[in-house]
């Protein structure tokens, strides 16, 4: 049934007095009925019957109590956890009718809000819209705070819990203390600390002083079983507070050794709690700077574009030249500081209404309107020169920067947000191969931007091949010293409209720069769960490796997506492998760090790539959880012409060795390279020598243990 009989409808139009009203009461999106002062069903509209089907069995429900339609054999107190209390609840509710909204299960697994409103005259006007929708999105987003592995709590203006993951559940298990939504946090601690939950000194103060420091530093706090916990309490703009308990158990008893980790401990904390506040506040904000982010640029171009503001909308992307070389002189905590003062200088040269992003790991952008092309390179020279006369001072260094400006003018219909920031792009990569230091508009007319466009022209052919699936993933296999086949590497290729390969070299910069990355390696991640699930059900023992760079293990999205396939691909760890990329610029370091080390826990292998091309390798290696190294082509490339080369893989094998760590050498293409690296001690290889890369497909076709 899809709307009120035609026996009922007429009565209900002579009640309401106008048919075309209950008409268009019967296409609302909400469910819809009106109960009279005996609380006799006198009409409802035909989503009424579409949210709860089971009532179509009564037949013509005119004149029908709401207790006889709360109490059908087969209504929805059936899939309620407890049917009486549920009915009783629900009757309740109804005699109430104060109109505030409350959720009511469907039979199908969706969820409605409900609204009931008495009038005057003592009829019962009822609204039930669809929020399944929403209550699944909500679910996913619970499911990703309690993934994380620290315990997470969000606190209301006047300490009550709004949100607890499983992490601060499992820190309270032994305190026999329930944590649910509602309760008062206060009251809780101190239920758990006349328990004896806590170790507290004669000097420490109760609980909940110490946790009220936490906002400045946070705070160490021993348990009565030996345990210690670092908590972080901080107060939210909306007067609640986001909790962060991490344990340090481990950590603790091995401080000696692990004083460097308390650093990153804290930093992992601080980064939960800035996620939280995400949560909380739904911000478009860098984390770092506290400017808005790349999303948050586009989301103000494509206003202005769409509002027609083109012929007087530039943006400029500025570059702070040679800051790689400032960051590895001076640490990234220190790098991290002086970015932030970047922004703060640079916002403080522009005008009120412009607005300043920060869209890479040393760029930013700015959007100016109502300017002509004097004025706007008046600002840009005037920040350009300010830049260059500051002396930017952090930590006891001062540092002299000078920056790389692009600047480009919108065009009527010709100008997406997307277009254009790659354009003031292409103009910001001119001035820094012109030397850097400098201002350079874009002009197509000018020879030195066609070229560098027609370089950054990869933009638009990787947004194709992701759009048209082009791309595709070649194997390399991974050998022992008997070339027994181990494992494959995965190496992506993108395909022209003639079929033809282009390789990694020739794209992936361009991705890089235009924070296309992310959509690249998730698309790999997918083929290559595939591929480990196919060796799996084969019987096989082989493994597929995946590249993934560290600015995509750090995206807390992508984390959540990786995570998400191997948790609906059982087994997938013991088949797939990470090899991590992209090491010269760590910039979140511990937060990659605890993802790795959540993704072995999984059981999943992780290495670290290009081991030995640049100067980073090392510290990479030290920062990062890893089970091993891959000796990058170029090293092995001159084995047997270069001592450094060879001192490189001797230290390498060393390395390995002592730390337990696998090792693999790549770019093996002749046998007398084999021969000296099997004498160095290597025993794992990777090269043309062995195999060229092949289409996956051919590979899986090709196996014996395919067919």
């Amino acid at each position: 049934m899809s709307g009120p009989c035609p026996k009922s409808a007429g009565r209900t139009g002579a009640r309401l007095g106008d048919r075309n009203f209950a008409g268009l009461l019967d296409i609302m999106r909400d469910g819809f009925a009106v109960f009279d002062d005996q609380d006799r069903l006198i009409f409802h509209n035909r989503r009424f019957l579409e949210l709860f089907p089971f009532l179509e069995a009564l037949g013509d429900l005119q004149g029908l109590t709401f207790y006889a339609l709360a109490s059908v054999p087969s209504g929805e107190w059936r899939w309620a956890p407890d049917p009486e209390k549920y009915v009783a609840q629900r009757l309740q509710r109804h005699a109430e009718a104060d109109g505030e909204p409350f959720l009511i299960p469907l039979e199908n697994g969706g969820w409605v809000q409900a609204r009931e409103r008495r009038t005057p005259d003592g009829w019962t006007v009822s609204t039930w819209s669809d929020v399944s929708g929403l209550k699944a999105a909500e679910t996913r987003l619970d499911d990703a705070i309690d993934g994380i592995p620290a315990g997470l709590i969000l606190l209301d203006a006047e300490d009550r819990i709004e949100l607890v993951n499983s992490g601060m559940r499992r820190i309270f298990a032994g305190a026999d203390v329930a944590l649910e939504a509602g309760q008062r946090l206060p009251e809780v601690l101190d239920g758990a600390e006349a328990k004896g939950f806590f170790a507290l000194g004669p000097g420490d103060g109760a609980i909940r002083e110490r946790l009220a420091r936490s906002a400045q530093q946070p705070v160490e706090i021993a348990l009565r079983d030996g345990g210690w916990i670092l908590a972080s309490h901080r107060r939210l703009p909306n007067g609640g507070t986001v909790g962060i308990w991490t344990d340090l158990t481990t950590q603790k008893k091995r401080e000696a050794e692990l004083i460097a980790m308390r650093e990153q401990l804290r930093q992992h904390t601080e980064a939960l709690a800035d996620f939280a506040r995400l949560i909380a506040q739904q911000a478009r904000n860098d984390m770092l700077t506290g400017l808005p982010n790349r999303f948050a640029l586009e989301e103000r171009l494509d206003q202005l574009l769409r509002d027609g503001e083109t012929g007087n909308l530039w943006v400029g992307v500025i570059d702070v030249d040679h800051f790689k070389g400032i960051n590895d002189a001076v640490g990234h905590a220190a790098a991290d500081d002086l970015l932030r003062e970047v922004g703060r200088f640079l916002r403080g040269h522009l005008r009120g209404d412009d607005m300043l992003a920060r869209i890479g790991a040393d760029e930013f952008a700015m959007v100016l309107t109502e300017l002509d092309e004097g004025e706007v390179m008046g600002i840009a020279n005037r920040l350009h020169a300010a830049t260059h006369s500051h002396v930017f001072r952090i930590g006891g260094h001062r540092f002299s920067l000078t920056v790389s400006v692009g600047l480009s003018l919108a065009q009527p219909d010709r100008h997406s947000a997307a277009s254009l920031l790659a354009a003031a792009d292409t103009a910001c990569r001119v001035a820094k191969e012109a030397g850097r230091d400098r201002v350079q508009i874009y002009d197509l007319g000018d020879p030195k931007v066609s070229t560098t466009q027609q370089r950054l022209g990869w933009a638009e052919r990787i947004r194709l091949g992701l759009e048209l699936n082009r791309f595709t993933l070649h194997l390399q296999a991974i050998v022992d010293e008997k070339h027994r086949i181990l494992g494959y590497e995965a190496l992506i290729r993108l395909r022209n409209e003639d079929g033809a390969y282009c390789s990694p070299a020739q794209f992936l910069p361009a991705a890089r720069r235009l924070g296309l990355m992310g959509r690249i390696d998730s698309w790999v991640c997918r083929q290559c769960v595939g591929y480990a699930m196919q060796l799996i059900a084969t019987g096989s023992d082989q493994y597929v490796s995946m590249n993934l760079g560290v600015h995509t293990l750090a995206n807390i999205a992508f984390q959540s997506r990786l995570l998400d396939l191997v948790r609906t691909n059982p087994g997938v760890e013991q088949a797939l492998r990470i090899e991590i990329t992209e090491t010269d610029e760590i910039y979140d370091a511990p937060q990659v760090s605890a993802f790795l080390a959540e993704m072995r826990e999984l059981g999943m292998h992780v290495s670290l790539d290009d081991f030995g091309n640049g100067y980073n390798s090392f510290e990479a290696l030290k920062q990062l959880p890893v089970d091993g190294i891959k000796i990058d082509w170029t090293v092995t490339r001159d084995l047997l012409h270069d001592p450094i080369d060879e001192a490189q893989i001797r230290a390498a094998v060393s390395i390995a060795h002592s730390l337990g760590l696998e090792l693999v050498i790549e770019g093996v293409e002749e046998e007398a390279q084999l021969v000296r690296l099997k004498e160095l001690g290597a025993t794992l290889f990777q090269g043309f020598y062995f195999h060229r890369p092949i289409d996956a497909a051919d590979i899986f076709e090709a196996l014996p243990l395919a067919r």
